[in-house]
C-alpha cells in the first residue's frame, strides 16, 4: 500500500490523536480498525478449515476410488426421440435409459443410466457403480478435494471480511447522517447572527 493511503488509514483508524476528532470519528475508527483485525486473524482459521476440508475430502476420495469400479454400461432399450434441440449452450442433455452392465464376478445387473438421446440400444455408456453393483456418483479426485477446501477457505475470509466492511459501512453512514444533523442544528442557531434575519 501506498505510503499517502497508509498514512490516510491509519490517522481514519486511530483519530484520537486529531483534536478536532468527535466521539464518532473514534467509534467509526475503532469499527475500522476491529474490522481489519478481524479479517487478518480470519485468514488463518479458514485456512486451517480449507485445510481440514480438503484432508477429509482427500481420505474419502481415497476410499472411493477404491470401492467404485468403472464399467461399460450397454443400453437394452432405444433413448427417447429429440424434440427440439439438445444443444443449449454447449450443454448436450441426458435422459435415464434402462441398461445391463456386467460385475467383477462375471455376473449382470440391470438398472437406469444417464444416456443422450437418441442413443441406441446397444450403445456404450461409460457408468461408475458402487460395491453392490448398483449405480453411484463418480468417485472424487484429489482434485476436486482440493477445489473444495480452497473454496471453503475463500468463503469463510470472504464472509468475515464482507460482514465486517458491512459494520463499518452502516457505522460511517450513521455517524454521516447524524454530523449532517448536527450541523443543520448548529447553522440554524447561529444563522440569524451570519444573515441578519430570524430564524
Amino acid at each position: 500500500m501506498p505510503a499517502k493511503p497508509m498514512t490516510r488509514f491509519v490517522h481514519q483508524a486511530f483519530p484520537h490523536r486529531n483534536e478536532l476528532a468527535t466521539t464518532g470519528d473514534r467509534v467509526e475508527g475503532a469499527v475500522l480498525a476491529l474490522g481489519v483485525a478481524v479479517s487478518l486473524l480470519a485468514l488463518p482459521v479458514a485456512a486451517a478449515a480449507g485445510s481440514e476440508t480438503y484432508a477429509g475430502d482427500q481420505a474419502r476420495a481415497a476410499v472411493e476410488q477404491t470401492s467404485r469400479q468403472h464399467v461399460d454400461a450397454i443400453l437394452v432399450v432405444d433413448a427417447p426421440v429429440t424434440i427440439g434441440s439438445t444443444e443449449r449452450g454447449g450443454v448436450v442433455e441426458s435422459t435415464p435409459v434402462l441398461a445391463r452392465w456386467r460385475l467383477s464376478d462375471g455376473s449382470t445387473r440391470e438398472g437406469v443410466v444417464q444416456a443422450h438421446y437418441d442413443a441406441k440400444a446397444g450403445a456404450r455408456v461409460p457408468t461408475w457403480i458402487d460395491e453392490t453393483g448398483a449405480v453411484t456418483e463418480p468417485p472424487m479426485t484429489r482434485e476436486g478435494a482440493a477445489i473444495n477446501g480452497i473454496l471453503l477457505a475463500l468463503l469463510l475470509w470472504g464472509a468475515a471480511t464482507a460482514a465486517m466492511a458491512l459494520l463499518y459501512v452502516a457505522t460511517s453512514f450513521a455517524h454521516r447522517r447524524i454530523r449532517a444533523r448536527r450541523w443543520a442544528g448548529e447553522w440554524q442557531r447561529i444563522a440569524p447572527d451570519w444573515t441578519g434575519r430570524a430564524a
